[in-house]
C-alpha cells in the first residue's frame, strides 16, 4: 500500500461543477493516499500533458472531520503519536520543494511550493491525521477517511486545479484527487475563498462519503 439553505447551496454547487475547463488546461496530476495516514505517505505525480511544471499544492481537511497531527501528544489533545510533515525518499529535492513546509498542530490546512517539479516526477511525504474531535476515539485513519478534503495544485501554464478526494475502485482505504475545475491562478486561497469552495464541493464530496458507506 502506498496515501444556511440547503437550495442556496446546492445552485451554488452546480455552478462551481458545471465550469469546463479551458482547452489549454494540459495541468494534470496525480495524488494519492493509500492506507494508514500515520505510516504511509501521501505520493504526487506530475502527470500533465504540455510540460507544465507544479508551482505550489494546498490541501484542506476543512470538509472531513480530521486535522493534521505532526506532534506527538499534540492535536487533537489525546496524547496520541504524531507523524510530522517528512519529505520521503529525496523527493524534496528533486522536485525542488521550497522549505520548510509548516504545519500547524490541529491545522486543517497546508500548501507546499516548488521550483522543479516537472512532468514524470513524483513527491512523498508523510504527514499524520487524526479526528478533530478531542473526545473522540482516534483510530487508524486511512486514505479513504479523507475522501471530500479540498485540493488546488497551480500549474505553470497559469491554470489552477480545484478538485477534492473521491474513492479509488477496488481498493477501500484510499483516496485520490479528481481536478473538477481549472482557473486562472489567484493567490493562496483566503479563509473566505475556502469556505466558497467548500460549499461549492461539500455536496458531492458527502455523497461521495454516503455511498462509499452504504455500499460497505
Amino acid at each position: 500500500m502506498m496515501f444556511g439553505k440547503i437550495t442556496a447551496v446546492a445552485g451554488l454547487a452546480a455552478c462551481v461543477m458545471a465550469m469546463a475547463p479551458p482547452a489549454q488546461a494540459d495541468g494534470n496530476l496525480f495524488f494519492l493516499i493509500d492506507g494508514d495516514t500515520f505510516t504511509q505517505p501521501y505520493s504526487i505525480t506530475n502527470n500533465s500533458t504540455a510540460g507544465e511544471s507544479i508551482l505550489s499544492f494546498g490541501f484542506n481537511l476543512a470538509g472531513t472531520p480530521y486535522v493534521f497531527d505532526p506532534v506527538t501528544g499534540g492535536a487533537p489533545g489525546n496524547g496520541t503519536a504524531g507523524t510530522p510533515f517528512t519529505p520521503v525518499g529525496g523527493s524534496d529535492v528533486t522536485t525542488g520543494l521550497v522549505g520548510p513546509v509548516s504545519v500547524a498542530d490541529g491545522a486543517t490546512f497546508f500548501s507546499m511550493n516548488f521550483t522543479n517539479f516537472g512532468v514524470g516526477k513524483t513527491f512523498q511525504w508523510l504527514l499524520d491525521v487524526d479526528p478533530a474531535d478531542p473526545a473522540a476515539p482516534t483510530p487508524t485513519i486511512l486514505g479513504s477517511d479523507l475522501i471530500g478534503a479540498l485540493i488546488y495544485v497551480d500549474f505553470s501554464n497559469g491554470l489552477r486545479g480545484s478538485g477534492f478526494l473521491q474513492a479509488v475502485a477496488g481498493n477501500d482505504d484510499a483516496s485520490q484527487l479528481v481536478i473538477t475545475t481549472f482557473t486562472p491562478t489567484p493567490g493562496v486561497p483566503e479563509p473566505a475563498s475556502w469556505a466558497m469552495m467548500i460549499m461549492g464541493f461539500g455536496l458531492a464530496g458527502a455523497a461521495v462519503r454516503t455511498r462509499k458507506r452504504l455500499t460497505a
